[in-house]
């Protein structure tokens, strides 16, 4: 067996071999003699029979980085989103729940240690999927497969993952023999440079396949609309163009949908999200205080829908004073919904930023609204009477398109990171002049006291790994 020294990921990257290839060893119920075979030796993943399964176990570590497997990370879609103000804590603090200081804005190394280490899984799973190809197909098969494109496919987003989501980076060093060393702190940058370029090999190689059917056609799009949210990332850091940001948003239609699958076998495949607030038992997030809350109330606006009980969270919320109004989001409706990683609605929403950028308001002005006058009921046109307001604007319709989808803080740190002009919404909203409506925002991002923008780099990262301080 062979052992990756890929910073805290080493240790766990049998599991994926066991599980994913388990099926190999399937034998008839009535033959008791059978002796349990291990774990799997990694040459068995050289053997072309493996080869689709090493591709779904990428997509399966990504699922798990995004928004499942509670035992070894999968909160970060969950986190963020209690820590950008996208939900708010509803009375759990342990199993499925959110932390006392994640709830307080903070997501420190020893809480987000578990999630520094799966996310960096389905960064290794997925870029060590595209090695292994390299290194056991023919060159002329590995140009145009399928399977390398979705390899390279799962490493730009997972790529795309981190550096919106962490601090910092810690990318490993590849030896002469191929081998991997832990890797230095760097800026969260590094990982959209590498998703910029993992989703460039994916469109290289689906398109050196020659291959021009549907499914072939949409990974194309899928592909394109993720390399132009990273160099959107990218461009705001002053680290691309933004002309390049609209090329590739351009080839994206509005339809376009990229999903991320979950599964109800069990619990460590389950929509996280959505299991906290299923009511069996857990009420542990509501859109209570929150910006949706009334915005929805207001609009009906269906991206932002959640549902109204009577029922109460499942437990006091300290920083609130006691218990709270049990309002959870309904965009994930099953233990088995899916999360969008990318969209054509998002290309349109970056082709409106790359406006603003250059002072073309009425461009932007017509890009929010393409969205809204779709929506049922539709929504109506975007209002800003100057540049600073249209900013808002679109930070605000950021907010609504990609809500829960783990790209909240992201924007919010490229914003502020880089002074971008306009207000986005994000807040505690409260009653203060007791007419029973959350409209007065009392908390930002920013005051009265700043929280977490990202992630930090994981404990055991630090503990383990002598490059890092």
């Amino acid at each position: 067996m062979r052992t990756h020294h890929d910073s805290a990921v080493a240790r766990v990257i049998v599991r994926w071999r066991g599980s994913l290839l388990g099926t190999v060893f399937l034998v008839a119920a009535c033959d008791t003699s059978v002796t349990n075979p291990g774990l799997i030796p990694d040459r068995a993943l050289d053997n072309p029979a493996a080869w689709p399964a090493v591709v779904i176990g990428a997509r399966r570590a990504l699922a798990d980085a995004l928004g499942s497997a509670s035992g070894t990370g999968g909160q970060l879609l969950y986190w963020g989103a209690a820590v950008s103000y996208e939900i708010n804590p509803a009375g759990s603090t342990g199993s499925f729940g959110i932390p006392p200081d994640v709830q307080g804005g903070l997501l420190l190394e020893a809480t987000t240690n578990a999630d520094w280490t799966s996310s960096n899984q389905a960064r290794f799973v997925a870029e060590e999927a595209v090695r292994r190809f390299q290194r056991v197909m023919p060159d002329t098969l590995f140009a145009t497969s399928p399977l390398v494109a979705q390899s390279y496919l799962y490493a730009g987003y997972a790529n795309r993952l981190l550096g919106e989501n962490f601090c910092q980076s810690v990318i490993p060093v590849q030896n002469p023999d191929g081998s991997l060393s832990p890797g230095f702190l760097g800026p969260s940058t590094l990982y959209l440079q590498r998703a910029d370029t993992a989703f460039t090999n994916a469109l290289a190689t689906a398109t050196a396949s020659g291959k021009t059917d549907t499914a072939t056609t949409n990974f194309k799009r899928v592909a394109l609309a993720g390399r132009a949210s990273v160099r959107a990332d990218l461009a705001t850091y002053g680290l691309a163009n933004w002309s390049d940001v609209t090329a590739d948003a351009a080839l994206v239609p509005d339809t376009t949908r990229f999903l991320i699958p979950y599964s109800d076998q069990n619990t460590d495949q389950y929509n996280y999200l959505y299991w906290a607030r299923a009511g069996t038992p857990y009420r542990a997030h509501t859109e209570w205080g929150t910006f949706y809350e009334l915005y929805y109330r207001a609009t009906r606006d269906p991206r932002v829908k959640w549902d109204s009980t009577g029922l109460n969270g499942d437990a006091a919320v300290a920083r609130f004073g006691g218990l709270v109004p049990f309002w959870p989001e309904a965009k994930y409706a099953a233990t088995t919904a899916p999360v969008r990683l990318s969209s054509g609605w998002e290309m349109r929403l970056l082709e409106a930023e790359a406006a603003l950028v250059g002072g073309d308001t009425a461009t932007a002005r017509a890009k929010m609204d393409l969205r809204r006058a779709t929506l049922t009921p539709v929504q109506p046109g975007v209002t800003f009477t100057n540049v600073t307001e249209a900013w808002t604007a679109l930070k605000t319709e950021r907010a609504l398109e990609l809500w829960l989808e783990a790209r909240r803080l992201g924007d919010l740190r490229r914003w502020l990171d880089n002074a971008v002009p306009g207000d986005p919404p994000d807040g505690l909203y409260r009653d203060t002049n007791s007419d029973g409506v959350n409209d007065a925002r009392v908390e930002t991002m920013t005051t009265p006291v700043a929280r977490s923008l990202c992630f930090a780099v994981g404990r055991n990262e630090r503990e383990t790994n002598p490059n890092i301080p």
